[in-house]
């Protein structure tokens, strides 16, 4: 089974986003939607890309 993440979004008046493991579905990180809208800038404008920089596809 491929290993992927799971996010979702809390409904209205809950600012959380969960975020789970596929195969941990039982172990779920919380953090809010300020923190996450904060990570996926930083993804975009690739401040992560050196922890792939060396990986093969």
């Amino acid at each position: 089974m491929p290993e992927y993440l799971e996010v979702a979004f809390g409904n209205e008046g809950d600012d959380n986003v969960y975020i789970r493991e596929n195969v941990h579905p039982e172990k779920v990180v919380i953090t809010t939607k300020r923190k996450w809208d904060a990570f996926v800038l930083g993804v975009q404008a690739g401040e992560f890309d050196h922890f792939v920089a060396d990986l093969e596809d």
